[in-house]
């Protein structure tokens, strides 16, 4: 009976694991390339931004720009570290810390978790500042109010839709990890 609990759970971890080397991969893929595409936004927008200070007078929606900016670069750090994270994952260590560690990195609120909030922000702010003038109301404090509440809905629905992904990829390699890992623990 013992034979066959053993056997069960090394099948269990190397679908765990093939499946996490999976996932590991393809967020190692989508780090790199967020990482750039964030490189080329924050110059971008910050050249948009000078390019308005030099030739002509600021206005709101030129400051957008820096706030794109600013967001950009952090997400493109963000992304960076990340990036680093994924690199740097170890299937060689024991069967007890790549467990321990499997179930942390796909733990779904985090510090990385929260630290989005600042980037998402900072270019909800760089959108409120830059559209307000697409609004049609006289005063310019509803247009950016109405900017700003109108990203922070798409921002919401963004996490909700981040959320479900999570919930359909990355929970249940969690799920499996903790229950292996107390299955180890345990007996």
């Amino acid at each position: 009976m013992e034979t066959m609990q053993n056997s069960k759970r090394e099948f269990d971890l190397e679908q765990l694991v093939k499946g996490l080397k999976k996932e590991d991969t393809r967020y190692l893929e989508l780090t790199n390339l967020f990482k750039w595409i964030m490189c080329i936004f924050a110059p971008f927008y910050f050249l948009l931004f000078l390019l308005g200070l030099i030739f002509d007078d600021i206005e709101i929606g030129k400051i957008g720009f820096l706030f794109f900016s600013l967001g950009f670069l952090s997400f493109a750090l963000l992304f960076r570290g990340l990036h680093h994270e994924y690199k740097s994952i170890d299937y060689g260590v024991s069967t007890l810390e790549m467990l321990r560690k499997a179930a942390k990195r796909y733990e779904l609120w985090q510090l990385k978790t929260y630290l989005t909030i600042i980037p998402v922000l900072l270019i909800a702010i760089g959108f409120s500042f830059s559209a307000e003038k697409g609004f049609p109301f006289p005063d310019q404090n509803v247009r950016i109010l109405v900017a700003f509440c109108s990203i922070l809905v798409i921002t919401c629905c963004s996490f909700f839709i981040g959320y479900l992904i999570w919930r359909i990829r990355q929970k249940p390699l969690r799920d499996k990890a903790l229950s292996l890992l107390r299955e180890i623990q345990n007996g």
